[in-house]
Protein backbone atom coordinates (compact mmCIF):
# COMPACT_ATOMS: atom_id res chain seq x y z
CA UNK A 1 0.00 0.00 0.00
CA UNK A 2 3.03 2.26 0.19
CA UNK A 3 2.94 3.28 -3.50
CA UNK A 4 -0.76 4.14 -3.28
CA UNK A 5 -0.10 6.24 -0.17
CA UNK A 6 2.74 8.11 -1.90
CA UNK A 7 0.63 8.82 -5.00
CA UNK A 8 -2.25 10.09 -2.89
CA UNK A 9 0.08 12.40 -0.98
CA UNK A 10 1.61 13.70 -4.21
CA UNK A 11 -1.84 14.43 -5.63
CA UNK A 12 -3.01 16.32 -2.53
CA UNK A 13 0.18 18.30 -1.85
CA UNK A 14 1.72 19.08 -5.25
CA UNK A 15 1.88 22.73 -6.39
CA UNK A 16 -0.27 21.90 -9.42
CA UNK A 17 -2.07 18.91 -10.91
CA UNK A 18 0.62 16.49 -12.09
CA UNK A 19 -0.70 14.44 -15.03
CA UNK A 20 2.26 12.07 -14.64
CA UNK A 21 0.73 10.66 -11.44
CA UNK A 22 -2.16 9.09 -13.36
CA UNK A 23 -2.52 6.11 -15.66
CA UNK A 24 -2.86 6.88 -19.39
CA UNK A 25 -6.31 8.18 -20.19
CA UNK A 26 -7.36 8.69 -16.52
CA UNK A 27 -7.11 12.48 -16.58
CA UNK A 28 -8.90 12.67 -19.92
CA UNK A 29 -11.69 10.40 -18.66
CA UNK A 30 -12.26 12.15 -15.31
CA UNK A 31 -11.29 15.65 -16.40
CA UNK A 32 -8.37 17.79 -15.29
CA UNK A 33 -10.73 20.52 -14.05
CA UNK A 34 -12.58 18.03 -11.84
CA UNK A 35 -9.37 16.59 -10.35
CA UNK A 36 -8.04 20.09 -9.71
CA UNK A 37 -11.34 21.19 -8.18
CA UNK A 38 -11.45 18.25 -5.75
CA UNK A 39 -7.92 18.97 -4.57
CA UNK A 40 -8.58 22.71 -4.24
CA UNK A 41 -11.77 22.04 -2.26
CA UNK A 42 -9.90 19.81 0.18
CA UNK A 43 -7.31 22.53 0.68
CA UNK A 44 -9.93 25.24 1.15
CA UNK A 45 -12.55 23.48 3.25
CA UNK A 46 -10.44 20.88 5.09
CA UNK A 47 -7.25 22.90 5.53
CA UNK A 48 -4.99 20.71 3.40
CA UNK A 49 -3.33 17.41 4.20
CA UNK A 50 -2.37 16.38 7.71
CA UNK A 51 -1.58 12.66 7.51
CA UNK A 52 -2.52 9.53 5.57
CA UNK A 53 -3.02 6.21 7.35
CA UNK A 54 -3.98 2.88 5.75
CA UNK A 55 -7.03 0.92 6.86
CA UNK A 56 -5.88 -2.49 5.72
CA UNK A 57 -9.08 -4.26 6.73
CA UNK A 58 -11.16 -2.00 4.47
CA UNK A 59 -8.50 -1.55 1.79
CA UNK A 60 -8.82 2.24 2.05
CA UNK A 61 -6.95 5.17 3.56
CA UNK A 62 -7.85 7.61 6.28
CA UNK A 63 -6.81 11.17 5.40
CA UNK A 64 -6.60 13.43 8.45
CA UNK A 65 -6.85 17.15 7.72
CA UNK A 66 -6.83 20.13 10.11
CA UNK A 67 -10.59 20.64 9.66
CA UNK A 68 -11.92 17.18 8.91
CA UNK A 69 -11.36 13.56 7.92
CA UNK A 70 -11.59 11.90 4.51
CA UNK A 71 -11.79 8.29 3.38
CA UNK A 72 -9.76 7.61 0.25
CA UNK A 73 -10.05 4.70 -2.15
CA UNK A 74 -7.13 4.51 -4.58
CA UNK A 75 -5.65 1.93 -6.92
CA UNK A 76 -2.46 2.02 -8.99
CA UNK A 77 -1.45 0.05 -12.08
CA UNK A 78 1.74 -1.95 -12.63
CA UNK A 79 3.70 1.25 -13.25
CA UNK A 80 2.52 2.73 -9.96
CA UNK A 81 0.19 5.25 -11.61
CA UNK A 82 -3.26 6.11 -10.23
CA UNK A 83 -5.96 4.13 -12.05
CA UNK A 84 -8.83 4.71 -9.59
CA UNK A 85 -9.45 7.45 -7.02
CA UNK A 86 -12.35 8.29 -4.69
CA UNK A 87 -12.33 10.73 -1.76
CA UNK A 88 -15.26 10.95 0.66
CA UNK A 89 -15.63 13.14 3.77
CA UNK A 90 -16.17 11.29 7.05
CA UNK A 91 -17.42 12.29 10.49
CA UNK A 92 -14.41 13.60 12.45
CA UNK A 93 -13.86 11.08 15.26
CA UNK A 94 -10.51 12.35 16.54
CA UNK A 95 -10.23 12.91 20.31
CA UNK A 96 -10.33 16.55 21.29
CA UNK A 97 -7.07 18.15 22.37
CA UNK A 98 -6.60 19.46 25.91
CA UNK A 99 -7.00 22.99 24.55
CA UNK A 100 -10.31 22.11 22.90
CA UNK A 101 -11.56 20.49 26.09
CA UNK A 102 -10.57 23.50 28.19
CA UNK A 103 -12.32 25.78 25.69
CA UNK A 104 -15.48 23.66 25.90
CA UNK A 105 -15.41 23.72 29.70
CA UNK A 106 -14.89 27.49 29.76
CA UNK A 107 -17.76 28.01 27.33
CA UNK A 108 -20.05 25.94 29.54
CA UNK A 109 -18.88 27.79 32.68
CA UNK A 110 -19.49 31.17 31.04
CA UNK A 111 -22.98 30.11 29.96
CA UNK A 112 -23.85 28.90 33.47
CA UNK A 113 -22.53 32.06 35.14
CA UNK A 114 -24.27 34.27 32.61
CA UNK A 115 -27.54 32.41 33.04
CA UNK A 116 -27.41 33.04 36.79
CA UNK A 117 -25.93 36.52 36.60
CA UNK A 118 -28.00 38.22 33.91
CA UNK A 119 -31.29 38.27 35.89
CA UNK A 120 -29.41 39.65 38.90
CA UNK A 121 -27.88 42.40 36.75
CA UNK A 122 -31.29 43.22 35.27
CA UNK A 123 -33.03 43.48 38.65
CA UNK A 124 -30.13 45.36 40.21
CA UNK A 125 -30.03 47.85 37.33
CA UNK A 126 -33.76 48.46 37.63
CA UNK A 127 -33.33 49.48 41.28
CA UNK A 128 -30.40 51.93 41.01
CA UNK A 129 -30.87 55.66 41.63
CA UNK A 130 -29.67 57.28 38.37
CA UNK A 131 -30.29 56.87 34.66
CA UNK A 132 -26.60 56.58 33.79
CA UNK A 133 -26.21 53.65 36.18
CA UNK A 134 -29.45 52.00 35.05
CA UNK A 135 -29.09 52.00 31.28
CA UNK A 136 -25.78 50.06 30.87
CA UNK A 137 -27.06 47.23 33.05
CA UNK A 138 -30.33 47.02 31.16
CA UNK A 139 -28.58 47.02 27.79
CA UNK A 140 -26.27 44.21 28.95
CA UNK A 141 -29.24 42.22 30.24
CA UNK A 142 -31.23 42.55 27.03
CA UNK A 143 -28.25 41.64 24.83
CA UNK A 144 -27.41 38.60 26.96
CA UNK A 145 -31.08 37.57 26.93
CA UNK A 146 -30.75 37.24 23.13
CA UNK A 147 -27.50 35.26 23.39
CA UNK A 148 -28.70 32.86 26.07
CA UNK A 149 -32.20 32.41 24.66
CA UNK A 150 -30.67 31.14 21.41
CA UNK A 151 -27.58 29.27 22.56
CA UNK A 152 -27.70 28.16 26.22
CA UNK A 153 -28.21 24.41 26.90
CA UNK A 154 -31.47 24.93 28.79
CA UNK A 155 -32.46 21.29 28.43
CA UNK A 156 -29.76 20.29 30.95
CA UNK A 157 -32.09 21.61 33.66
CA UNK A 158 -35.36 22.36 31.84
CA UNK A 159 -36.08 23.81 28.44
CA UNK A 160 -38.95 25.72 30.03
CA UNK A 161 -36.58 27.70 32.26
CA UNK A 162 -35.67 30.04 29.43
CA UNK A 163 -39.23 31.43 29.54
CA UNK A 164 -38.78 32.11 33.28
CA UNK A 165 -35.37 33.68 32.56
CA UNK A 166 -36.86 35.94 29.87
CA UNK A 167 -39.78 36.91 32.13
CA UNK A 168 -37.40 38.05 34.90
CA UNK A 169 -35.26 40.14 32.54
CA UNK A 170 -38.24 41.70 30.77
CA UNK A 171 -39.99 42.29 34.10
CA UNK A 172 -36.92 44.18 35.31
CA UNK A 173 -37.04 46.25 32.12
CA UNK A 174 -40.69 47.19 32.77
CA UNK A 175 -39.84 48.13 36.35
CA UNK A 176 -36.94 50.26 35.11
CA UNK A 177 -39.14 52.07 32.59
CA UNK A 178 -41.63 53.00 35.32
CA UNK A 179 -38.82 54.44 37.50
CA UNK A 180 -36.77 56.08 34.74
CA UNK A 181 -38.72 59.40 34.36
CA UNK A 182 -38.25 60.32 38.03
CA UNK A 183 -34.52 59.56 38.29
CA UNK A 184 -31.66 62.05 38.06
CA UNK A 185 -29.40 61.75 35.02
CA UNK A 186 -26.13 61.14 36.87
CA UNK A 187 -22.59 61.41 35.46
CA UNK A 188 -21.40 59.35 32.51
CA UNK A 189 -18.11 57.47 32.85
CA UNK A 190 -16.51 55.87 29.78
CA UNK A 191 -15.98 52.70 31.78
CA UNK A 192 -19.76 52.20 31.74
CA UNK A 193 -19.69 51.58 27.96
CA UNK A 194 -17.44 48.51 27.86
CA UNK A 195 -20.03 46.04 29.10
CA UNK A 196 -22.88 47.14 26.78
CA UNK A 197 -20.55 47.21 23.75
CA UNK A 198 -19.25 43.68 24.41
CA UNK A 199 -22.73 42.29 25.15
CA UNK A 200 -24.12 43.97 22.04
CA UNK A 201 -21.35 42.44 19.92
CA UNK A 202 -22.14 39.00 21.38
CA UNK A 203 -25.85 39.41 20.60
CA UNK A 204 -25.20 40.54 17.02
CA UNK A 205 -22.75 37.67 16.45
CA UNK A 206 -25.23 35.13 17.80
CA UNK A 207 -28.10 36.51 15.74
CA UNK A 208 -26.06 36.70 12.53
CA UNK A 209 -24.60 33.22 13.04
CA UNK A 210 -27.84 31.41 13.83
CA UNK A 211 -28.97 31.18 10.21
CA UNK A 212 -27.85 28.32 8.01
CA UNK A 213 -25.30 29.04 5.30
CA UNK A 214 -26.73 29.38 1.77
CA UNK A 215 -27.41 25.96 0.28
CA UNK A 216 -26.55 24.58 -3.16
CA UNK A 217 -29.45 22.11 -3.06
CA UNK A 218 -33.12 22.48 -2.19
CA UNK A 219 -34.04 21.21 1.30
CA UNK A 220 -35.09 17.62 1.88
CA UNK A 221 -38.56 17.52 3.44
CA UNK A 222 -38.83 15.03 6.29
CA UNK A 223 -41.23 13.91 8.99
CA UNK A 224 -40.30 13.86 12.68
CA UNK A 225 -37.94 10.84 12.99
CA UNK A 226 -38.75 10.39 16.70
CA UNK A 227 -42.55 10.24 16.78
CA UNK A 228 -44.12 9.87 20.18
CA UNK A 229 -41.33 11.84 21.92
CA UNK A 230 -40.86 15.48 22.87
CA UNK A 231 -38.12 16.19 20.34
CA UNK A 232 -35.70 19.10 20.74
CA UNK A 233 -33.11 20.25 18.21
CA UNK A 234 -29.91 20.19 20.27
CA UNK A 235 -27.63 21.15 17.38
CA UNK A 236 -28.99 22.77 14.25
CA UNK A 237 -28.87 26.02 12.32
CA UNK A 238 -25.83 28.22 11.66
CA UNK A 239 -22.38 28.31 13.20
CA UNK A 240 -23.41 30.04 16.44
CA UNK A 241 -25.95 27.31 17.34
CA UNK A 242 -24.65 24.19 15.56
CA UNK A 243 -21.20 22.69 15.96
CA UNK A 244 -21.72 20.70 12.73
CA UNK A 245 -21.89 23.91 10.67
CA UNK A 246 -18.11 24.00 10.23
CA UNK A 247 -18.03 20.49 8.72
CA UNK A 248 -18.13 20.71 4.91
CA UNK A 249 -20.64 17.90 4.28
CA UNK A 250 -22.60 18.15 7.55
CA UNK A 251 -23.29 21.86 7.43
CA UNK A 252 -27.01 21.23 7.97
CA UNK A 253 -26.78 18.23 10.30
CA UNK A 254 -29.12 17.92 13.29
CA UNK A 255 -28.62 16.36 16.71
CA UNK A 256 -31.98 15.51 18.22
CA UNK A 257 -32.69 15.06 21.94
CA UNK A 258 -35.81 13.93 23.76
CA UNK A 259 -37.29 15.83 26.69
CA UNK A 260 -39.08 14.65 29.78
CA UNK A 261 -42.35 16.09 31.03
CA UNK A 262 -40.48 18.91 32.83
CA UNK A 263 -38.33 19.81 29.84
CA UNK A 264 -35.03 18.11 30.81
CA UNK A 265 -33.15 15.80 28.45
CA UNK A 266 -32.12 13.47 31.30
CA UNK A 267 -32.81 12.61 34.92
CA UNK A 268 -30.00 14.71 36.41
CA UNK A 269 -27.56 17.24 34.87
CA UNK A 270 -24.99 14.75 33.50
CA UNK A 271 -25.89 11.23 34.63
CA UNK A 272 -23.67 8.28 33.78
CA UNK A 273 -26.51 5.82 33.14
CA UNK A 274 -27.56 5.63 29.51
CA UNK A 275 -31.14 4.88 30.56
CA UNK A 276 -31.30 8.21 32.40
CA UNK A 277 -31.37 10.00 29.03
CA UNK A 278 -34.85 10.43 27.55
CA UNK A 279 -33.60 9.78 24.02
CA UNK A 280 -32.06 6.40 24.83
CA UNK A 281 -34.22 3.65 23.38
CA UNK A 282 -36.59 6.07 21.62
CA UNK A 283 -38.04 4.63 18.40
CA UNK A 284 -36.47 6.02 15.23
CA UNK A 285 -38.95 6.11 12.34
CA UNK A 286 -38.34 6.65 8.64
CA UNK A 287 -38.51 10.41 8.00
CA UNK A 288 -39.17 9.98 4.27
CA UNK A 289 -39.86 7.43 1.55
CA UNK A 290 -36.51 5.76 0.86
CA UNK A 291 -34.47 2.64 0.20
CA UNK A 292 -31.95 1.33 2.74
CA UNK A 293 -28.52 1.33 1.07
CA UNK A 294 -26.48 0.58 4.19
CA UNK A 295 -27.34 -0.84 7.61
CA UNK A 296 -24.53 -1.11 10.18
CA UNK A 297 -25.12 -2.85 13.52
CA UNK A 298 -23.10 -4.64 16.17
CA UNK A 299 -21.32 -1.76 17.92
CA UNK A 300 -21.86 -1.48 21.67
CA UNK A 301 -23.04 1.77 23.26
CA UNK A 302 -20.28 4.14 24.34
CA UNK A 303 -20.16 5.32 27.96
CA UNK A 304 -21.51 8.79 28.62
CA UNK A 305 -18.85 11.52 28.80
CA UNK A 306 -19.96 13.75 31.64
CA UNK A 307 -17.32 16.47 31.20
CA UNK A 308 -14.95 17.70 28.43
CA UNK A 309 -11.81 16.51 30.26
CA UNK A 310 -12.72 12.88 29.77
CA UNK A 311 -11.19 11.14 26.74
CA UNK A 312 -13.12 10.73 23.49
CA UNK A 313 -14.84 7.54 22.36
CA UNK A 314 -13.44 4.82 24.63
CA UNK A 315 -14.19 1.94 22.27
CA UNK A 316 -12.78 2.05 18.72
CA UNK A 317 -15.82 2.27 16.45
CA UNK A 318 -16.87 3.91 13.19
CA UNK A 319 -17.73 7.55 13.87
CA UNK A 320 -21.43 6.96 13.06
CA UNK A 321 -21.56 3.82 15.20
CA UNK A 322 -24.62 1.76 14.33
CA UNK A 323 -26.27 3.66 11.52
CA UNK A 324 -28.54 3.61 8.50
CA UNK A 325 -28.08 5.28 5.13
CA UNK A 326 -31.30 5.81 3.19
CA UNK A 327 -31.48 6.74 -0.49
CA UNK A 328 -34.46 9.09 -0.72
CA UNK A 329 -37.27 8.47 -3.18
CA UNK A 330 -37.64 12.21 -3.79
CA UNK A 331 -34.10 12.49 -5.23
CA UNK A 332 -31.95 9.45 -5.89
CA UNK A 333 -28.75 11.49 -5.51
CA UNK A 334 -29.70 12.41 -1.92
CA UNK A 335 -29.02 10.07 0.98
CA UNK A 336 -30.04 10.52 4.61
CA UNK A 337 -27.75 9.28 7.40
CA UNK A 338 -29.22 8.29 10.80
CA UNK A 339 -26.43 7.69 13.30
CA UNK A 340 -25.64 6.55 16.89
CA UNK A 341 -28.30 3.83 16.96
CA UNK A 342 -28.72 1.25 19.72
CA UNK A 343 -26.99 -2.07 19.14
CA UNK A 344 -29.33 -4.84 18.03
CA UNK A 345 -32.23 -2.47 17.42
CA UNK A 346 -32.13 -2.21 13.61
CA UNK A 347 -35.35 -3.50 12.07
CA UNK A 348 -34.52 -3.07 8.36
CA UNK A 349 -31.92 -4.49 5.99
CA UNK A 350 -30.04 -3.23 2.95
CA UNK A 351 -32.21 -3.04 -0.15
CA UNK A 352 -35.47 -2.72 1.78
CA UNK A 353 -37.87 0.07 0.88
CA UNK A 354 -39.28 2.04 3.82
CA UNK A 355 -42.27 4.34 4.18
CA UNK A 356 -42.73 7.46 6.29
CA UNK A 357 -43.26 6.56 9.95
CA UNK A 358 -42.02 2.98 9.63
CA UNK A 359 -39.94 1.96 12.70
CA UNK A 360 -36.28 1.55 11.75
CA UNK A 361 -34.28 1.28 15.00
CA UNK A 362 -33.81 2.85 18.44
CA UNK A 363 -31.63 5.72 19.63
CA UNK A 364 -28.40 4.57 21.27
CA UNK A 365 -24.96 5.92 22.05
CA UNK A 366 -22.69 4.14 19.59
CA UNK A 367 -19.91 5.78 17.61
CA UNK A 368 -18.48 9.27 18.15
CA UNK A 369 -20.96 10.59 20.70
CA UNK A 370 -20.94 11.88 24.26
CA UNK A 371 -24.55 11.11 25.22
CA UNK A 372 -27.59 9.45 23.63
CA UNK A 373 -29.06 11.40 20.73
CA UNK A 374 -30.05 10.92 17.10
CA UNK A 375 -27.74 12.46 14.52
CA UNK A 376 -29.08 12.94 11.03
CA UNK A 377 -27.94 14.76 7.95
CA UNK A 378 -28.52 14.60 4.21
CA UNK A 379 -25.97 14.55 1.39
CA UNK A 380 -26.25 14.73 -2.38
CA UNK A 381 -23.70 12.26 -3.73
CA UNK A 382 -22.54 12.47 -7.33
CA UNK A 383 -19.56 10.95 -9.12
CA UNK A 384 -17.20 13.75 -8.13
CA UNK A 385 -18.55 15.47 -5.04
CA UNK A 386 -20.62 15.27 -1.86
CA UNK A 387 -22.88 18.29 -1.22
CA UNK A 388 -24.72 18.95 2.07
CA UNK A 389 -28.51 19.20 1.86
CA UNK A 390 -30.66 21.19 4.34
CA UNK A 391 -33.46 19.45 6.23
CA UNK A 392 -36.96 20.82 6.79
CA UNK A 393 -40.12 19.43 8.34
CA UNK A 394 -42.66 18.65 5.63
CA UNK A 395 -45.34 20.25 7.83
CA UNK A 396 -43.38 23.53 8.14
CA UNK A 397 -41.05 23.70 5.11
CA UNK A 398 -40.15 27.37 5.51
CA UNK A 399 -38.78 27.04 9.07
CA UNK A 400 -35.09 26.38 9.66
CA UNK A 401 -34.45 23.65 12.22
CA UNK A 402 -32.27 25.55 14.69
CA UNK A 403 -31.14 24.76 18.21
CA UNK A 404 -33.95 25.03 20.74
CA UNK A 405 -36.80 24.33 18.31
CA UNK A 406 -39.18 21.42 18.71
CA UNK A 407 -40.00 18.87 16.01
CA UNK A 408 -43.12 17.51 17.65
CA UNK A 409 -45.09 20.74 17.49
Amino acid sequence: MGVEQDRLRDYLTGPRLDHALFAPGFVAEVGAAKLTGIRDRIRKEFGGLGSIRPDEAAGTYRVDCPRGVLRAEIAVDEQGLISRLWLEPQLDDRPRSVGQRVKALLQLAVLMLATLGVPLIAVGSALVDSRILMLPGLLISLAMLVVLWLSAPWCWASQYLRAVFAAVVLGALVLAMTRLPGLPTGHLLWTYLGGPVFAGWAAVSTLSGRREAPAERTPLLIANPLPGSRVLVGQGGGKSVNHHAAHPTQRYALDLLCLGRLGARARGLAPRRLTAYRAYGAVVAAPCEATVVLAVDGHADQPVLANPFEPGALQPQPAYGNHLILRTAADEEVVLILAHLRVGSLLVAEGERVTVGQPLAEVGNSGNTTEPHLHLHAEARTADTVTPVPLRLATRPARELRRGRRLDR
